[in-house]
């Protein structure tokens, strides 16, 4: 039985998805292992467990995920069959605002090694950062809220600091930055992005 046209209705939408705020960037030595669930959104159970807080930054973080595909065409259709993924590259960014001979160095590919003098009769203390072109991986974890308060944590096993960094040093009122950028190594099986959904229940 015909009725009267049917009005539109959009489907609901949950605005507690639409999320906001900062990334915290973590960094470690390739095989530091992420805290244990309950600690993933504990500050201080990253550094304990050997991660490295970033500090400060400019406008937080960024994450670029970049696939590239060929298509596969044939002569009788004029629009591809199928698609097969070429690469795939995932790219951690961010302007460090903390000007520490760590954050240089990871900014400046992880390459260097820092000597330290302690401070003697005629000898003030000081510690001397010195460069390779021998760039050394490391692990990465940026770690955010979810929409239920809870940490939810991407995990990306193996990247590598290889950006074009420019730091300007001006009377100006502004921080020195130091713009890192990671690029990943890992297989994209490897890279996880865990969402704690509820608390344990004993």
């Amino acid at each position: 039985m015909a009725g009267a046209p049917l009005l539109y209705t959009p489907p609901a939408f949950t605005s507690s998805n639409v999320l906001y705020g900062i990334g915290v960037l973590f960094t470690a030595p390739v095989g530091t292992a992420v805290p244990s669930d309950q600690n993933l959104g504990v500050g201080s159970s990253w550094v304990s467990g050997g991660w490295s807080y970033v500090g400060a930054t400019e406008q937080g973080v960024s994450l670029t995920f970049n696939p590239t595909t060929t298509d596969i065409r044939i002569e009788e259709q004029q629009t591809p069959v199928a698609a097969l993924v070429d690469n795939v590259s995932l790219q951690i960014a961010t302007s460090m605002s903390e000007e520490t001979l760590t954050n240089i160095n990871m900014a400046w590919g992880q390459s260097g090694s820092v000597a330290v003098t302690a401070p003697g009769a005629s000898q003030p203390g000081k510690s001397v950062l010195t460069f390779s072109t021998t760039f050394s991986s490391l692990a990465a974890c940026i770690i955010g809220k979810n929409q239920l308060g809870f940490a939810r944590v991407l995990s990306v096993p193996v990247m590598m600091s290889s950006g074009s960094v420019k730091t300007d040093y001006r009377r100006a009122a502004n921080a020195r930055l130091y713009p890192l950028t990671l690029n990943t190594l890992s297989p994209l099986s490897a890279i996880t992005v865990t969402d704690l959904t509820a608390i344990a229940t004993s």
